[in-house]
């Protein structure tokens, strides 16, 4: 009876420890299934955001392809607009010295008895009496041409402007030589004022032009060949006189508005500031490549 109770006791304790081994294995699988598990989340979670990161470097780079093209589309539309604009100032500056070349004219058209610069000057002669001769309003009108207050070209459309309400007859030689001896400097942006103020004078008053021209050329001519400083003149103009640039540019204007109808002399100075070789076969030596950009940028595309 004894053995068979003790038989009972140890069969149990080894039903125990085998439960006890089986529990602490359940939970380990528990461990390892938990620790699979959270192993897979995070690397899941990994995956989304490096799937989330890549396609946020996608989108951005298609945002910065599509701000980059709108940029360049930006830039050709303004450089389309700002040639179309170019074009038309042209066109439209072309237009004006067209006109104002055949207004200017010397010639009469077949058929026609007087040219367009007679008729107009006819007109100016017949005019005349209706127009103001007072002394002081001449003078100043002179002293503001010295001054360097030339109109511009909107103020001399205007029916109330100087030119169309004196009569400059006795003040002509006087207007010629403010414009040659101004007593401030002469900028670049002058000169449109410039020439249109020499085409109204030369529109009314013959011995205008043949007082003016011959000055300019003789400056041109005389000055030697430094005009290509970045003042726009030479040294041998002197402090005060209108700088040799400036009177090439006159001159080059006055072609190409009709006030000069022979260009040969201001050829004969873009030859000579070309050094252009007396023989054939010889280099060009450029003197005076200051002048030469005054040409091409004044008259190159007429």
């Amino acid at each position: 009876g004894g053995s068979r109770r003790n038989r009972g006791r140890g069969g149990g304790g080894s039903g125990g420890g085998q439960h006890q081994h089986d529990k602490r294995a359940a939970a380990a699988e528990q461990r390892r299934l938990e620790a699979e598990r959270k192993k897979r989340e995070e690397e899941e979670a990994a995956a989304a955001k490096a799937a989330a990161e890549a396609e946020a470097k996608r989108l951005a780079e298609i945002a910065a392809e599509v701000e980059r093209r709108r940029a360049l589309q930006s830039a050709y539309d303004a450089s389309v607009e700002g040639a179309a604009s170019t074009l038309e100032a042209f066109a439209s500056s072309a237009n004006l010295r067209s006109d104002l070349r055949a207004g200017l004219s010397p010639h009469a058209l077949p058929g026609q008895s007087r040219s367009a610069l007679e008729a107009s000057r006819d007109n100016f002669e017949m005019s005349k009496k209706k127009l103001k001769s007072d002394l002081k309003k001449c003078t100043a009108f002179v002293k503001k041409i010295k001054a360097g207050q030339y109109p511009s070209p909107k103020e001399l459309d205007l029916p109330n402007n100087a030119i169309k309400t004196l009569n400059l007859s006795r003040y002509v030689e006087e207007v010629a030589g403010a414009l040659m001896d101004p007593t401030t400097k002469v900028k670049q942006s002058d000169v449109p004022g410039m020439v249109m103020l020499c085409v109204e004078m030369h529109r009314r008053y013959p011995a205008f032009a043949e007082s003016l021209i011959p000055m300019l050329l003789h400056t041109v001519n005389n000055a030697g060949g430094g005009g290509g400083s970045g003042g726009g003149g030479s040294a041998a103009d002197g402090e005060g006189g209108l700088p040799r640039r400036v009177c090439f540019r006159l001159l080059t204007e006055f072609v190409l508005h009709g006030i000069m109808s022979d260009a040969r002399p201001v050829f004969k100075i873009v030859e000579g500031a070309c050094g252009a070789p007396s023989e054939e076969g010889r280099e060009y030596a450029v003197t005076d490549a200051g002048l030469i950009v005054t040409f091409a940028r004044t008259g190159g595309h007429e």
